[in-house]
């Protein structure tokens, strides 16, 4: 005798579509075998309790149309819970999964409607304009003594700020003026082929800013 066929009554198991209709009370006459087979009891077991954790109003809206959606049109008609493949019930993480990977979904249609940009910012926030940068940029033959960028005529004050590749601030400095002077010592420390980057922010009257350059990336490269 096999294994398995220790856990089995006399006489063949009952089929899905039976155990199922025992469930609902249209076959009671098979409940003298379930009680005697504990391979069939053991799966009616399951199903009463899959049955038990009923999903919510909401919950139960999304698996029906994640199951219309994954049913295959030639196996669209009513499908018992014992149908699925290998017979077997559908595991509870698979269905939380699902319903998890649905909230997903409808999250990232709703961020692709409401346009770039946009998600988490306040309905209050004024988006920043662009800045210009003029000079220095790229490769530059001498160390520049001066920023230069465009004029924002509505700007109180801009802040400049001059960092590493890594991001690591070396100096940053605050103007009146589209423009702003190195101090000696900062100009002493831009060494040849040594990328830098810096950037410039255009403040209002109140502080807050008003636009900004993307950063620029130059590169001290004496003539050889």
């Amino acid at each position: 005798m096999k294994p398995g066929e220790l856990l089995r009554a006399a006489g063949p198991c009952l089929d899905a579509a039976k155990m199922e209709a025992f469930v609902e009370g249209r076959l009671p006459e098979v409940s003298s075998h379930i009680e005697a087979c504990p391979a069939c009891a053991h799966e009616v077991a399951s199903f009463r309790e899959f049955l038990a954790a009923e999903a919510g109003a909401e919950q139960a809206a999304d698996l029906n149309w994640i199951e219309h959606r994954l049913t295959p049109p030639w196996r669209a008609a009513r499908r018992g819970w014992f149908q699925w493949p290998a017979q077997a019930p559908v595991p509870r993480w698979a269905m939380s999964l699902a319903a998890l990977l649905l909230v997903v979904a409808g999250g990232l249609q709703v961020r692709r409607l409401a346009g770039p940009g946009t998600a988490g910012e306040p309905a209050n926030m004024v988006r920043s304009a662009q800045l210009q940068i003029t000079a220095p940029a790229g490769d530059v033959g001498v160390a520049p003594t001066q920023f230069h960028w465009e004029n924002k005529g509505k700007a109180g004050a801009y802040v400049v700020e001059l960092s590493e590749i890594d991001g690591a601030l070396v100096w940053s400095g605050r103007s009146n003026q589209p423009n702003l002077s190195l101090p000696p010592d900062i100009q002493r420390a831009i060494l040849p082929r040594k990328t830098l980057v810096w950037r410039v922010r255009a403040l209002g009257t109140d502080g807050s800013v008003i636009a900004e350059s993307a950063p620029a990336r130059f590169r001290l490269m004496p003539p050889e």
